[in-house]
């Protein structure tokens, strides 16, 4: 497997080739199924705010429920395979708030989940007034099965309690970045350098990026080949920084 490298193509595609028990860190967030809930939205959501649809690249980001959750759960089964007996998963996901109802991603009790972490992101574009400002989303600590203890040491990193306070990526022109502070507290906590680190759904190169920043290396999977060339050019900037700064 060709390590500090993003595959373009289904991450499925990319799990298949790694073998087992061979990351330290799986650290990412899937397209929550939002645009699935919006376009059906009902007449109780009025507000501009509450109707803004994610526009990928060439994803849709509009499955049927369970097989959304059906594919999600084989992804996350793939990647705690691939997991070493002391690595992580991270799992940046949300509630959706539709119809005045909540849907919560529950299929995330269905694996070994060691802790939720909430990240306070301070606003919020949502703005139905149906509903208190949702400013929060979740990171679920996941570990290889229940016996395992996952490698740790909060001292490393920038956050050492179980709420993390940072805004959104507002400079990343993804349609849903998370920022290089969300990775790279995962990274820190639970890795050693030259330690691997896989991203299932890569984006615009947010993980890959902290890899090279904190001495990493990196696997990614991204299916937009737009995203991919986005992904390798912040690389490069960050690549070279770090060269010179040797």
């Amino acid at each position: 497997m060709e390590l500090d490298k993003i595959y373009q193509e289904d991450c499925l595609d990319t799990l298949a080739k790694i073998p087992d028990n061979f990351v330290n860190l799986v650290v990412t967030s899937p397209p929550y199924n939002k645009n699935k809930w919006i376009r059906n939205r009902s007449h109780h959501s009025k507000d501009s705010g509450a109707l803004r649809v994610i526009q990928y690249d060439s994803y849709e980001d509009s499955r049927e429920k369970e097989d959304y959750i059906n594919w999600q759960k084989k992804i996350i089964n793939e990647c705690l395979r691939i997991l070493k007996p002391d690595g992580s998963m991270f799992y940046n996901h949300i509630d959706i708030l539709s119809e005045l109802n909540t849907i919560h991603p529950s299929y995330i009790y269905d694996f070994p989940l060691k802790q939720t972490i909430i990240w306070d992101r301070s606003n919020t574009p949502k703005l139905d007034k149906s509903y208190f400002y949702p400013i929060t989303e979740y990171i679920f600590w996941l570990k290889k099965d229940k016996d395992s203890k996952p490698k740790f040491d909060r001292r490393n990193c920038f956050f050492q309690k179980c709420v993390w306070r940072f805004g959104a990526d507002t400079q990343n022109n993804h349609p849903a970045p998370f920022p290089v502070k969300l990775a790279s507290n995962c990274i820190l906590s639970c890795t050693d350098e030259g330690d691997i680190v896989y991203d299932p759904f890569m984006g615009s190169g947010t993980t890959a990026v902290s890899c090279v920043l904190h001495n990493r290396k990196f696997i990614g999977s991204e299916i937009s080949e737009e995203y991919v060339k986005v992904a390798e050019k912040r690389l490069k900037v960050h690549q070279n920084q770090t060269k010179l700064s040797f």
